[in-house]
């Protein structure tokens, strides 16, 4: 498979707990899942919220012999894992799972991961997992991965601590920031560098800037924050994500209204969105 163009879906937008109300529909209420799928047909997916079950199945469906797939979380926090689980591929003895993400000072990333399937929490125990499975675990530095793709990544404030992406493939850039809290007064350096002229910015919004002050040291951002990120860095396009749970459709379409006046090109990301990249 190999076409012109990367697409990248998003799978699930929402922060800290799936969502089910009626007046958040349109955005949706599945939790962190960004997928891209390379123009080679590589499967690269950034955390594994609720969101992740839906695209496994998808994934499934389109193979019956030996593939791959990479999953880069960004923390281990339940809202950003709990969907995995539910990963079908993890069922599936053809499969090849690489997972990355942050360096642990208390446990390994694939005992975190692991430790998802196990009673009294999960019916199933990891013995069960019929894939092949890969853990690497990240600080700060670059990767080469699948054909030819990079990834670059650095830690960013968040309690627990979390890590931000840039993929750097077929002379594209999408950059992957979610749970990142900013000081009052500095943008975090480190998200600026790897947001540096990126054809997409998907950043944390979780809050509007007037509710951001009752929640310092939640570890989160608001759109305004956003969009100073995206005119300093030079970005192309910026997606919000990641919104609160108790934001409703109406809440987060003000959000992307506002931020559009200081970024025009700014879109609020919803559940089953899917745009195209295409190759230079």
């Amino acid at each position: 498979m190999s076409n012109s163009a990367h697409t990248l879906r998003f799978w699930g937008v929402r922060g800290s707990i799936p969502t089910a109300s009626i007046e958040q529909i349109h955005v949706g209420g599945n939790t962190s899942c960004v997928e891209v799928t390379a123009a080679d047909g590589s499967h690269i997916v950034f955390d594994g919220g609720t969101g992740i079950r839906e695209l496994g199945n998808n994934i499934a469906r389109m193979h019956e012999d030996y593939y791959e797939i990479f999953i880069f979380l960004s923390h281990t926090h339940w809202d950003h894992i709990i969907g995995l689980p539910f990963f079908a591929p993890l069922h599936q003895p053809h499969a090849r799972i690489h997972f990355f993400g942050p360096r642990r000072s208390s446990e390994s990333l694939e005992n975190a991961i692991l430790g998802l399937f196990q009673p009294p929490y999960f019916p199933l125990n990891s013995r069960d997992i019929k894939a092949q499975t890969t853990f690497t675990e990240f600080e700060t530095g670059e990767h080469e991965f699948g054909n030819g793709f990079k990834i670059k990544y650095a830690p960013h404030p968040h309690p627990n601590g979390a890590i931000s992406y840039r993929l750097e493939a077929n002379g594209r850039v999408i950059v992957y920031i979610t749970d990142i809290e900013h000081t009052k007064d500095q943008l975090v350096p480190s998200v600026i560098e790897l947001a540096q002229g990126a054809d997409v910015l998907i950043h944390d919004s979780q809050f509007h800037k007037e509710d951001l002050p009752a929640h310092r040291s939640w570890g989160h951002s608001s759109w305004e924050e956003c969009t100073k990120i995206a005119q300093i860095a030079d970005v192309k396009q910026l997606f919000l994500f990641h919104f609160d749970p108790s934001y409703s459709d109406h809440d987060v379409a003000d959000m992307e209204i506002r931020a559009r006046r200081v970024f025009p090109n700014t879109t609020a990301a919803r559940q089953g969105l899917t745009i195209e990249i295409p190759l230079p």
